[in-house]
This record gives C-alpha cells, structure tokens and sequence, in this order.
C-alpha cells in the first residue's frame, strides 16, 4: 500500500434524521486514512466497512491510493472545504470545456461511453454498468481499463475541473442491496482513475441505488455517470455542488 488518501464525501439533502449525523462527518471523513492504513482494501476495489458506514447516511464514500483526505465537510454549512487546484475565470470556460469534451469524444469513441454535454460548465460521461462490470459484481473488467485510462489521460490535462462519480442501479433487489452496490461501483471507477495519476482532492463520489430508476427497471438504469465541473474563479465551491 502506497499511502493513504480518501474522496470527498458528498452528502444529500438532510432529512431530519440525517441532521443529527453531521458532527460525525468529518471524523469519518479524517478516519478514511486510518482505515486504509489498516488495510481493509478488498478484491472488488473498494474498502471493507466503508459502504456500511455511508449506507446510514445515503453516501460512498472512497479510498483512493496515494494521496491525502482531499475535501472536507464544513460541519454548520454543509460545505467543502479546502484548496481548490485551480480555477478558471468564467470568460474562459466555455472554451476549456470545449476542447475537453472533444478530445474526450475522440477518445472513447466506440467504447460504449457516451459523452454529452450538460451546460457551459459540465460534461457527463455515461457508461453502462455492464460495460463496466460483471453481473452483481463492482470489480471492473479489465478490457474496460483502456477507455478509463483514456478519460484519465484528458482529466490529466484538463486539472481545472471537479469530477463527479456516480453509480446507480435499477429497482430488482432489495433497495439497500442497490445502494451498496451503486457506491462500491462508483468507488471502483474513482479509485482506477485515481491510480493513473488523477488528484484524489477532485473526486466527489456517490452512489444513488434505484433512486432515479425508472418504473420499468429499463437496463440503461444500471450505470455509473461522470460529471466532470468546471471550476469557476467566481465561485469554485459550485464545482462541487451535486448533480443531483
């Protein structure tokens, strides 16, 4: 094990319920780096307890190789907190995120991800869960690791962006057997970006389960979405604000 490190922790909207678990964010978000050097990394990518403890709270929460906790909740706002690695002035996203998405389309053409463009500002990549992985199983097939290290290579060179890891499922199984999967799937795909040299300090990483499942459990329902988010200068805190 090279070091310890974690991804940003990306709570939802707080219930009621949720609101008395807030103090307790930022020691598990402090404990991650305990936890790696404990070394309770499994075969699937992810690491033991981890899905475990998040499922109370509706979050994944990651452990990334080789770097440090990045982002921070703050406790009374909710917040990241932090360095931000760089920013953009808002005159010139626009023309970052254009020559992004195009070389990322020309990268993972014929891969089965599909690159769209939300606004100004993001981009999402979406990918099928059974590109990505085996029935039920959150480890990524290895002949999927070429399109990865390809969306790595253009995160690489376009720095000035957070990027957002999300995994959902569709409605078969039980709803918390879904969330789990959904988080140590999205896990998996930041931890192998991670490895091919992108700052942990980016990541914010969530699973969802059958939360956006449509009624007919459609297959398309099954996947993991990466939105990559400019960061402003304005106001770089909202690269960071979730999608959903």
């Amino acid at each position: 094990m090279k070091g310890s490190a974690g991804i940003a922790i990306m709570p939802r909207s707080q219930s009621n319920g949720e609101k008395t678990m807030k103090k307790s964010n930022l020691g598990l978000v402090a404990g991650l780096s305990a936890m790696m050097i404990a070394g309770c990394e499994t075969a699937g990518g992810g690491f033991g307890g981890m899905a475990n403890q998040s499922t109370a709270m509706g979050t994944a929460i990651g452990a990334l190789a080789g770097g440090v906790v990045g982002h921070q909740i703050d406790d009374d706002k909710g917040r990241y907190i932090g360095a931000v690695a760089g920013a953009l002035a808002g005159a010139a996203i626009g023309n970052y995120m254009d020559r992004q998405q195009e070389q990322l389309q020309q990268q993972v053409a014929n891969s089965g991800v599909q690159v769209q463009r939300v606004n100004e500002s993001t981009i999402q990549l979406n990918i099928q869960s059974e590109v990505l992985f085996d029935v039920d199983k959150a480890v990524i097939k290895p002949n999927f690791y070429q399109p990865l290290g390809s969306i790595a290579q253009t995160l690489q060179q376009y720095p000035e962006t957070v990027v957002h890891v999300y995994g959902f499922t569709d409605g078969s199984g039980s709803p918390q057997h879904n969330l789990q999967l959904s988080q140590r799937r999205a896990q998996s795909v930041a931890q192998y970006l991670a490895q091919q040299g992108i700052n942990s300090q980016r990541f914010v990483v969530q699973g969802y389960g059958e939360q956006y499942a449509s009624a007919e459990n459609n297959p398309q329902d099954r996947r993991v979405a990466i939105y990559i988010k400019a960061i402003d200068q304005a106001n770089p805190q909202a690269a960071y604000t979730p999608v959903f």
